[in-house]
């Protein structure tokens, strides 16, 4: 396998900028607000704050939560509320998992 020069310096030169990028983009999502299970995005979804409190709904099934979630990345986000954070502990009926 054979990289020219050309590639290798550009992809020296994204990796040095990821690198350096990667702490603000650390507080931007730490930045970001709490999502409010009153909010009528996260009624739509029956979203907690606690996977405990859904356990009469008939979505719910033991175990599931955000944090294990597809939906859910690091800095608490969820891709279906992207100005929000979301509990790691919370639950809505959209959860997935492959």
């Amino acid at each position: 396998m054979s990289i020219d020069r050309r590639r290798f310096l550009c992809r020296g030169a994204a990796l040095s900028a990821g690198l350096l990028l990667a702490p603000g983009w650390r507080a931007w999502a730490q930045s970001a607000p709490m999502l409010d299970p009153a909010a009528r995005q996260a009624r739509a979804v029956r979203y907690v704050e606690q996977a405990s409190a859904a356990q009469d709904d008939p979505a719910y099934r033991a175990g599931r939560r955000c944090a294990n979630c597809d939906f859910f990345s690091a800095g608490q986000r969820c891709s279906l509320f992207p100005e929000h954070r979301v509990s790691p502990d919370g639950w809505c009926m959209s959860w997935t998992s492959e």
